[in-house]
Parts: structure tokens; sequence; C-alpha cells
């Protein structure tokens, strides 16, 4: 009986020990894939707007690769500040282990992002490079190579004598700012081309209006550079109205649907397309290394490509057009 109830004391005794054992080697030596999480703050997740959704893509790939818990965010409308500054609020209020954002410019954002780092959350910027200090993670096109790219097409389709109209969005904004700087760079050596810059405030009817004052003014123009979509829209409704697709280029920026049918048609002699789901996932990438401590470049550039109608339908050209029919 004696020696039964030994046995019995022993056996309990062992059970508790390894219960214990158990029980603190996971409190410290946790398994690490469970405890990585990273937040991805877009400027939209609008499923209308190709670009972003390809972003999108990228980042949920590199957590699938890695088994990390992903959280993609952003507003439905793209270029709304207030409604991107909340949902990053909210998200430093989560505490994720590193923050992804492309984020709106917006006087109040340099605060927050400060604020996400006093929290210890790691931060990467993709999209463009920001003013800050100290420089965060940065994972971007490089704009200013694209902007080479743009200027450089133009000399091509017009035999070195380019009269170029550039259309953007905004005189603020950070990445047409980059965008025109490389476009000067490859005139530089062109002294008898001309490049006047236009602002349509994201409008295609202020685009369209812009370029049919332009073509009414007889001022020669045989380019126009539209450095957002939006643009692009607008000058390819006044070229096809007015018959002068073909006769005046168009070069763009990106590939959305509408633009690769106005490749399709020679109404866009080219576009510079950026990698969206190389961002994407190179951001997520880098917020990982953060996390795990690892050393990361401060800054890692994505090269865009030149897309004609005459080049789109390669195979590696067809990857960066349709990435959502070539990646599954």
């Amino acid at each position: 009986m004696r020696k039964h109830r030994f046995t019995l004391l022993l056996v309990v005794a062992i059970a508790m020990i390894a219960i214990y054992f158990v029980f603190n080697f996971n409190l410290l030596f946790g398994v690490n894939h469970e405890e990585k999480n990273v937040t991805v703050i877009l400027k939209s997740l609008n499923i209308r707007l190709d670009f972003w959704q390809a972003v999108n893509q990228g980042a949920e790939a590199a957590a699938k690769e890695t088994g990390l818990n992903l959280s993609v965010e952003g507003p439905l409308i793209e270029g709304d500040s207030n409604a991107q500054i909340q949902i990053l609020e909210d998200a430093i209020a989560r505490k994720p282990q590193a923050i992804v954002i492309d984020m709106v410019m917006d006087n109040r954002m340099p605060a927050i992002l400060a604020k996400a780092r006093a929290a210890g959350i790691k931060l990467v910027i993709i999209n463009h490079s920001p003013s800050m200090k100290p420089s965060p993670i940065v994972v971007s096109s490089n704009h200013k190579e694209a902007g080479q790219l743009a200027g450089q097409t133009s000399i091509q389709e017009t035999d070195g004598d380019p009269n170029i109209a550039v259309i953007s969005d905004y005189a603020s904004s950070i990445i047409s700012q980059e965008r025109l700087e490389g476009m000067r760079l490859a005139l530089k050596g062109y002294k008898a081309s001309a490049m006047e810059t236009y602002y349509a405030d994201d409008s295609e009817d202020q685009a369209y209006e812009i370029a049919k004052r332009l073509l009414r003014s007889d001022s020669g123009i045989n380019t126009f550079i539209t450095l957002n979509q939006t643009a692009s829209q607008g000058v390819a409704r006044l070229l096809k109205e007015y018959n002068k697709a073909g006769a005046i280029n168009l070069i763009g920026f990106d590939s959305t649907s509408d633009e690769v049918q106005l490749l399709e048609s020679g109404i866009m002699t080219a576009s510079i397309v950026q990698k969206p789901f190389n961002m994407g996932y190179l951001g997520v990438k880098a917020a990982l290394k953060l996390i795990d401590g690892e050393k990361t470049e401060p800054i890692t550039y994505i090269e865009s490509n030149v897309i004609t109608k005459e080049n789109m339908y390669t195979t590696e050209n067809q990857k960066l057009l349709f990435p959502f029919i070539t990646s599954k």
C-alpha cells in the first residue's frame, strides 16, 4: 500500500513538473510567427483602383509566405486625409509591431507617425520618400527615374524635338515633383525643346479643358505627358474627340484597365508602369526585418517600365498590366 501511494505521488509530481516546464517554455519561447503582426495602410482600398489592389495583393503574398498576422486598411476615397489619419490613429492604439503606410500628404501626418514611433511601432513608408527625421525605412518606385523614362520616350517619339505639355494633379504632390525633376534631367540636352506644366487638381474635366485650350492656341504641342490617371483620361478624351490620336503623343503613368485600353486603341503612345505588387510585397518584407532586428536597406527603389502598344503583349509586360490574372 505504501509503495503504491509513493508511486502515485511520484507520478503527480512528474506531471506537475511537466506542466510547469511547458507553461514557462511557451511563456519564454512562444511561437514567433503568432506574435508578428503588421498593419498596412494604403491611400485607398477601393476595389476599382487597380494600383492599390495590386499593392494589397503583394502585401498579402508576403504575409502568406511568412505566416504573419496582416491587416490591410485604407479609406474608400483616394486622398481622403481625414479618413486615413483616423485609420492610422486606430492602428496605433492597437499597437501592431509594424505599420507599412503610403500616407496622404497632410501637415498632421509627421506628428502622428512620430507618435507611432514613440509607441515602439516599426515604420515603413511606401511609394515615396517623406521628409522625416530620423528617416524611416522606404520602399518606393523611383519616381525621378520614371520621369526620366517619360522624357526619353518623348524624345524618341518626336525624333528629338519634343514640345511638351505636362498635366499634373497638384503642385504640392511630392511624387509629381519627382517625376517632373526626372523629365527635366532627360530634356537637359535638348535646348530647343519646350516643357510647360499645368495642374488639373486630379480632375478629368479640368485636364480635358487644359488640353483643349492648348490645342486651340496653336502652341505646336506634339506631346502630352500626364502624371496621373484622371489627367490621362481627360487628355485621351480630347485627342479622340479632335481626331488627334497618333498625331499628338500621350505619355501617361501607371496601368489601370482604362489606360490599357488606351494603349490598345493607340490613343496613348506609352505608359510608364510601376510595380505596385512588388511595393506591397517588399514593404511587408522590410517590416518583418525590422521586427526581427535584422539589417534593412534605408531605401529600396523599384524600377518602372515603358509599355507601348508594340511591347504590351510580351509575357513580362502582361504580368505588369494584368497582375490579378497572371499571379493566380
